[in-house]
């Protein structure tokens, strides 16, 4: 996003300048007049140059989980040790090197000043905050132990990376594995089949069936790879770019929570975000409703959402307890509903969703793991025969030229 140079006035006619984070000229002023400035010169900066530490962030700036992430830690730290919030925001200011976060915080303090809280000023970045993120900073604030809430946020937030990060790790090697042995399998018979048919329709004999097979898949390929572009292209089309919240994201959901290999890890990582999430909530003296509604709209399975706001309605209009309302979703496992109203019963339901959330996560790693141990040999031999067959066809017509009798 461009970054604009400004200086304009305040109330008091002071001369300030700076730098905004905006989409355009006019949104810059637009940002700047929503500040109380008076813009009296902007310009766009250019690429390259030293970002000024009085940039400000327009609303719409989105910085990634692990700033966020640091920036929590950080905040909670100055504010544990002491710090006025002020102070504090100023020091990251300083200290932070991205350029979009430098501005939200930025703005943060320029919010605070003017009487704002940290929570409402914090509103005003929905792609940097969400709402389950204000309302835990909001509780905090109500309890005077912002800096506690600020820690739990980054530990949860921190679980949440590495949970995906264990995902990606594991999906990696089997994934570039696929690639290389397709690309491999393409090239053989784009590239180098074609360079040998002469000489295998030249030999003057019947071809074996495995060599005719791929010498026709070879011509196939070459004469129609057009075909297989646009398949291509059609499938990243229909499955690359999914809606939140659309029919389609939807659909592909309710097909995870079917499929044979795939529904068990899905329904499990979703059951530990939504108990994590919710103990979390619950913890911080937020109401089971709200927490309810908050903890759902973090699942990334629209299903799930679905369901679990059916549970919301029942409790919100029932008085139900929120074990008999999950009891009422098909997908959601015995056991948990199990601790959760022996949670209910006990008067520890914020444990229990913690313990339901770390048995879960183990769950999923145990799953991941037996998944992957037996998905990298398939591949293999997978590939491996492909490529196999690929050589013994290639291979037969010399074979039967060497059993010719002469």
């Amino acid at each position: 996003m461009p970054v604009f140079t400004y200086t304009a006035k305040n109330s008091a006619a002071h001369s300030l300048t700076g730098e905004i984070v905006a989409e355009s000229q006019d949104r810059a002023i637009t940002k700047l007049e929503a500040h109380g400035l008076i813009p009296v010169h902007i310009t766009e900066k250019k690429f390259g140059s030293r970002i000024n530490p009085n940039v400000i962030a327009d609303e719409n700036a989105k910085a990634s989980i692990q700033d966020i992430l640091t920036f929590t830690w950080q905040l909670g730290g100055l504010i544990r040790a002491g710090v006025p919030i002020l102070k504090g925001l100023s020091m990251l200011i300083a200290q932070t090197e991205n350029r979009v976060l430098k501005g939200v915080v930025k703005c943060l303090e320029m919010n605070i000043s003017k009487g704002e809280s940290l929570s409402e000023a914090m509103s005003s970045f929905p792609r940097c905050f969400d709402n389950l993120y204000l309302s835990l900073v909001r509780a905090g604030e109500k309890g005077g132990s912002l800096d506690k809430v600020l820690y739990k946020l980054a530990d949860f937030l921190q679980a949440q990376q590495e949970m995906r990060r264990k995902i990606q790790a594991a999906l990696a090697y089997p994934i570039l594995m696929m690639i290389a042995g397709i690309g491999t399998v393409v090239i053989i018979l784009t590239c180098f089949l074609p360079k040998l048919m002469d000489l295998f329709t030249g030999m003057g004999q019947d071809l074996p069936l495995p060599t005719k097979i791929l010498l026709g898949l070879s011509r196939f390929m070459t004469n129609n790879w057009y075909w297989f572009v646009i398949l291509a292209i059609l499938t990243i089309a229909v499955f690359g770019r999914v809606k939140p919240g659309s029919k389609k994201k939807f659909i592909f959901d309710l097909a995870k929570l079917h499929m044979p290999f795939l529904k068990k890890i899905v329904r499990n990582a979703e059951i530990a975000r939504f108990s994590r999430t919710l103990g979390m909530l619950l913890e911080n003296g937020i109401s089971i409703y709200d927490s309810l509604e908050l903890a759902t709209n973090t699942l990334d399975n629209d299903v799930m959402k679905e369901y679990l706001r059916e549970a919301g309605q029942s409790i919100l209009s029932q008085g139900s307890t929120l074990s008999a309302s999950l009891e009422k979703i098909e997908s959601f496992p015995v056991f948990a509903i199990n601790m959760i109203a022996v949670g209910e019963s006990g008067g520890t339901l914020e444990q229990t969703l913690t313990e339901v959330a770390n048995a879960y996560e183990r769950q999923i790693e145990q799953e991941m793991k037996v998944a992957m141990s037996l998905l990298e040999p398939c591949l293999i031999l997978l590939i491996g025969g492909l490529v196999g067959f690929i050589v013994f066809a290639m291979m037969l017509p010399v074979f039967n030229i060497g059993c010719m009798p002469m």
